[in-house]
């Protein structure tokens, strides 16, 4: 049998990153194009060291790697698609085995930046939503989780959202293999807001659900919902609300080339400052009352704690306890978040405050009013005597 030497590189990267099927599509588009540029195919590019020198080797191809970037860039390539194009040719070098001398390692910038969505902007998105999408964006508002994270989770992966007493915070595991990189598991949680929505959605179903039933699944069947549905169906909303005059948010076109999927290039890209990430963002935003490393840990950032992953805590109760008392009174939807209740409490002291104050001028003016009654009185009653001495 012919050693396939793609396959096998793209197998051992789907291991590493939890067989996510648009790494594999994005890395067999970027590989495509470097192999089209220098003109070879893979199993060459083995023959080709098998017959060199190691150090020969190495400084020609780290030379058309290069090369492959500064043609990428030449061409008008956004920077994340130069940026996945080079990390694409590093990992089948890597994988293979092949040596590869230096290339600087390129960064991609921000082309479209996000903004800070509003509570009441979310508010407004799932009071449009349907029963499923409104669930799926409550939980992601709530827990941080990706939208490819939440769509892989199943039933058993959320504690006891079965049973008629669900505990609150309730806990999300994610597993290993669901994870970004297929690292390790974590776990992070969801408040009531996020527990009636969903079960409210399971309900709705009208199906028998198991412990190994998605969570979000396709109408009629036990596969997984596409997170790039949830993607679209939010956009399409924040756009009727922009529409409406209910949000307001920019959209922006760029003119630089991208590739889809099907590896097409694409001469512009349009988008917008709100999006479906935005609630992701907005749980980082909320939660971090509760400090960073448990947010990271939350969010599944492991590598972005700022001790070592060997010392974080991971008891289960002590970050509920944080999470109950640190985050959630600022995550919740439906009810006031502490600073709301802060800033109703000083405008109600504010009134009464304002009210003593009336009532105090009032009381002057009632006595000055009784001084001056009396004082008429007794003039009167002068006079009234006045007369009857004449």
């Amino acid at each position: 049998m012919q050693f396939n030497h793609i396959e096998n590189w793209l197998s051992a990267v789907g291991f590493a990153c939890s067989n996510s099927e648009n790494t594999d599509a994005n890395y067999r588009v970027h590989f495509k194009k470097f192999l089209a540029f220098i003109g070879k195919n893979a199993e060459e590019i083995v023959e080709e060291y098998e017959g060199s020198s190691d150090r020969k080797f190495r400084r020609r191809y780290a030379q058309l790697v290069k090369a492959f970037l500064r043609h990428l860039q030449s061409q008008g390539y956004s920077s994340s698609t130069v940026a996945g194009a080079v990390a694409t040719v590093k990992s089948f070098f890597k994988y293979s085995d092949l040596p590869l001398g230096f290339v600087p390692s390129f960064h991609a910038t921000v082309e479209f930046p996000n903004r800070d969505i509003t509570k009441e902007e979310i508010l407004e998105i799932l009071g449009q939503a349907s029963v499923r999408d409104r669930a799926f964006f409550t939980i992601m508002c709530q827990s941080g989780l990706r939208p490819g994270t939440i769509a892989n989770l199943k039933i058993e992966d959320i504690e006891n959202i079965l049973d008629k007493d669900t505990p609150i915070p309730c806990r999300i595991v994610v597993k290993e293999e669901n994870t970004k990189g297929g690292f390790m598991d974590y776990f992070t949680f969801i408040g009531k807001d996020g527990v009636d929505a969903l079960k409210a959605y399971l309900i709705g179903r009208n199906e028998q659900l198991t412990r190994d039933s998605y969570l979000f699944a396709k109408h009629g069947h036990n596969k997984p919902v596409s997170p790039g549905v949830l993607t679209h169906t939010f956009r399409r909303i924040a756009d009727r609300l922009k529409r409406k005059g209910l949000m307001d948010f920019k959209k922006e076109k760029k003119n630089f080339k991208v590739e889809n999927e099907g590896g097409h290039d694409k001469s512009f890209v349009s988008r917008s400052t709100i999006r479906l990430y935005n609630l992701r963002k907005w749980f980082r935003k909320q939660a971090g009352h509760a400090g960073p490393d448990f947010v990271n840990f939350w969010m599944g950032h492991t590598s972005a704690l700022d001790v070592d992953l060997h010392y974080f805590s991971r008891d289960v109760e002590h970050h509920k306890k944080q999470y109950s008392e640190k985050a959630l009174p600022y995550l919740r939807l439906y009810k006031a978040t502490p600073s709301e209740t802060e800033k109703t409490i000083q405008s109600q002291a504010e009134e009464i405050a304002e009210l003593k104050r009336e009532r105090s001028e009032t009381e002057k003016r009632l006595t000055q009013l009784e001084k001056t009654l009396e004082s008429m009185a007794k003039q009167l009653q002068s006079l009234t005597e006045e007369k009857r001495s004449v």
